[in-house]
């Protein structure tokens, strides 16, 4: 038979990111789900391209019986078919595999949540740094990713919130392909990340509201964008991002020398802020490694 509501299917697996094997896979066991619940062992066989299901039942219980092929199958709602789809994403709950989970609870600093039918635990110092300065309120959705380990009081799967892992992966699942360097400052609460120049007015689109999006989904405080440098030389190319990182950074700033091994920059003097000024210099450092950072 065809595919009742084909365009719903497609759409859905847009929004989840997934390929068609996956989708086929995920309608499969959708129909199947609808037949176990009456009792009945059915095999369905989808195909995407040409938009129809095949599907067979077993006469009698269990094993036994023969196989009789099905007109019209049982077809599962679309709330069925994300259950299903959110079951199968929870996969074998390999570390590093991003989620989506409701707030549940909170616990020594951390938080609870609920993915699916499993209590996961974000403990205090993988928490997001927004989180952690105003914790979430229950029943909110937000994004973490699985770690390996078990949290030993309550033996719950533990999962992460923070760190260049932790937003690199959400920026991979949002916009996949884009990043080409990311590196994370300010206590995890500054990101900056380098893209293509053409991804990157893109993302800038409509004030910026992809960055924004992904600044909340990530529960940081601040990001800056970086496009790939350009020039002749590799050398040339490394100037021109340092360049556009000071300018995206700290706008007023002037950059008296840049060499191979050191830059010279002339912070404004009614700005002198401690702490921001340490802030710029560790992620200056961390862009720029090989070079000698000089600050007026």
């Amino acid at each position: 038979m065809e595919i009742a509501d084909l365009t719903t299917v497609q759409r859905i697996g847009d929004e989840y990111g997934w390929e068609k094997p996956q989708l086929e896979q995920a309608l499969s066991n959708a129909i199947r789900l609808c037949y176990i619940e009456r009792e009945q062992m059915v095999e369905a066989d989808v195909n995407l391209d040409f938009g129809t299901i095949s599907a067979r039942r077993r006469t009698g219980y269990g094993d036994r019986g023969h196989w009789i092929d099905i007109e019209r199958p049982l077809l599962p709602t679309v709330k069925q078919f994300i259950e299903v789809m959110e079951m199968m994403q929870w996969g074998d709950g390999a570390p590093g595999r991003m989620m989506e989970g409701d707030v549940a609870g909170y616990r020594d600093g951390g938080i609870i949540y609920r993915v699916q039918e499993n209590l996961v635990f974000v403990p205090e110092n993988l928490v997001s740094v927004m989180d952690f300065h105003e914790k979430p309120t229950l029943g909110s959705k937000q994004v973490l990713a699985l770690c390996s380990s078990l949290d030993p009081a309550s033996k719950m799967r533990t999962a992460s919130r923070r760190g260049k892992e932790f937003v690199l992966g959400v920026t991979e699942a949002y916009y996949p392909d884009c990043v080409t360097g990311l590196w994370m400052g300010a206590s995890n609460s500054w990101a900056v990340i380098r893209m293509r120049a053409e991804d990157m007015s893109t993302w800038l689109e409509n004030g910026g509201v992809n960055v924004k999006h992904l600044q909340q989904v990530c529960g940081l405080r601040r990001i800056t964008l970086l496009p790939e440098g350009k020039g002749e030389t590799e050398q040339e190319c490394k100037d021109n991002e340092l360049k556009h990182f000071i300018n995206n950074a700290w706008k007023d700033c002037q950059i008296a020398v840049i060499e191979p091994d050191r830059i010279v920059i002339h912070t404004p003097m009614d700005k002198q802020d401690p702490r921001k000024l340490r802030t710029f210099l560790s992620m200056l450092k961390k862009i720029s490694p090989e070079r000698e950072a000089v600050i007026i």
